[in-house]
């Protein structure tokens, strides 16, 4: 974080009172435990360790600083660096907003540059944790989309309509997620639509975002995968690759030739130019002392990182400088399992080979390394917020997270990780503490 002070001390030493140009920032200092010594918490997926029953510093901390200036009436630039911990385990700060802003009118303006994907309700804000209520976004429904980014262009248009106030955004783009491996994740193509519609203490919001997603490793490239194929009802089974000969097959006769659909499971499994679309629904009720916000999201992948959905609702009150809230959140990703298609001859010989091991068939011959099964998870929240300066908060929140079903790959579900048996596998819940201090300045 060193890095970003020089960059305030350095903006700051520049400005010379200028009036059109204009430095803010903001930030969070929170402390994260668990009740579990073998658990750990994670507020981004993404991190290759988190918090356990000892206070760690380090979840939800980040520090923001922005810098815009004002060209004339109709052009603007706006630069912000964020220094948050991130996949190499630094906080080495990087670039969250870079464009330039062109507003010919009050209510029409373009934007050219790398700005916030919204995708959910709070995206564009979702670093700027004084101006949410919790200490961080629902994970149950923010981590099922590991967008933050987009590099293109936008376009936003506000009116009113009677009482009714709304606003529409379009967007192009695309945007590239780099892993500490080296590989990374790229989206192409996006293409979102969002609408806003606010009327008294009322706000609805739909949006949806179409994209495509391709996973590269090391080397830049989508490797071919390797497909196993479940020939038993015990899981026994072999290797199968459409230019190689195939396992009780006839000398000369490729995989390729008597299982129909084996490059469609290898294109599901590739994941090169999958889709990637989110559908986003949300609602928000705020007359001043109550108020209440739900969300819900879809997300359509048609690969390995399949299909989910994800919601949550939140109801506080305030009391003063206090403000008390509970939420509920859940999220799960959609069982999709995939089975190969053989010719009726090439299954009749795979029937008698089996037959003549001793072993048990299968009516299905399952993609076994790719049928992932439900991942399932929900999480009840009871938290205070404290306004105790003009843009200063102070924020308590207990998490309860109860893992329902996972397959095992990588985590226990959104924001956990455990070294040993699966949590749903052990009726268990898993209880975070946060303390928070958020400001603006």
């Amino acid at each position: 974080m060193k890095y970003i002070s020089a960059c305030l001390l350095a903006l700051c030493s520049s400005v010379s009172l200028a009036s059109d140009f204009k430095v803010s920032g903001f930030g969070t200092l929170s402390a994260v435990k668990t009740n579990n010594a073998d658990v750990e918490f994670i507020q981004n997926n993404r991190l290759p360790d988190g918090a356990s029953d000892d206070w760690e510093f380090d979840n939800d901390t980040v520090l923001g600083l922005q810098g815009q200036y004002k060209i004339n009436d109709e052009w603007s630039t706006v630069l912000q660096l964020l220094s948050r911990r991130n996949e190499n385990n630094n906080f080495d700060p990087q670039i969250d907003w870079a464009y330039i802003k062109y507003s010919p009118k009050p209510n029409l303006s373009f934007r050219l540059g790398r700005f916030i994907s919204p995708v959910f309700l709070s995206s564009d804000n979702r670093n700027v944790n004084f101006s949410n209520i919790w200490v961080r976004p629902p994970i149950d429904i923010y981590s099922q989309a590991t967008i933050n980014n987009i590099d293109g262009i936008d376009v936003t248009y506000r009116g009113y309509i009677g009482d009714f106030d709304y606003k529409i955004q379009a967007y192009l783009g695309g945007y590239t997620l780099d892993f500490p491996s080296g590989g990374d994740i790229k989206f192409h193509h996006m293409a979102g639509l969002v609408g806003t519609l606010s009327y008294d203490a009322w706000t609805f919001r739909l949006a949806y975002m179409d994209a495509d997603h391709s996973s590269r490793n090391a080397e830049g490239i989508i490797p071919d995968p390797n497909l196993f194929m479940v020939v038993t009802a015990d899981g026994l089974g072999y290797t199968v690759n459409p230019d190689e000969s195939c396992l009780f097959a006839d000398e000369g006769v490729t995989c390729g030739d008597v299982i129909t659909n084996l490059r469609d499971n290898m294109d599901y499994v590739k994941r090169s130019h999958r889709p990637f679309d989110l559908a986003n629904a949300a609602v928000v009720y705020d007359d001043g002392k109550y108020f209440a916000q739900g969300e819900f999201m879809y997300r359509h992948s048609a690969s390995v990182l399949s299909n989910a959905i994800g919601a949550y609702m939140t109801l506080g009150m305030r009391i003063g400088e206090f403000s008390p809230y509970v939420s509920y959140s859940f999220g799960k990703t959609l069982k999709e399992t995939k089975y190969f298609e053989l010719t009726p001859e090439y299954k009749a010989a795979v029937d008698a080979g089996v037959e003549a091991s001793g072993l048990l068939q299968t009516d299905r011959f399952q993609v076994s390394e790719y049928s992932f099964t439900s991942n399932k998870q929900n999480t009840i929240t009871a938290g205070v917020r404290y306004d105790f300066a003009p843009n200063m908060a102070l924020k308590l929140q207990v998490d309860k997270f109860r893992p329902l079903e996972h397959d095992g790959r990588g985590n226990n579900g959104s924001g956990l990780l455990v070294d040993g048996p699966l949590l749903s596998t052990q009726n268990r819940n898993v209880y975070v503490t946060t303390v928070s201090f958020d400001f603006i300045f």
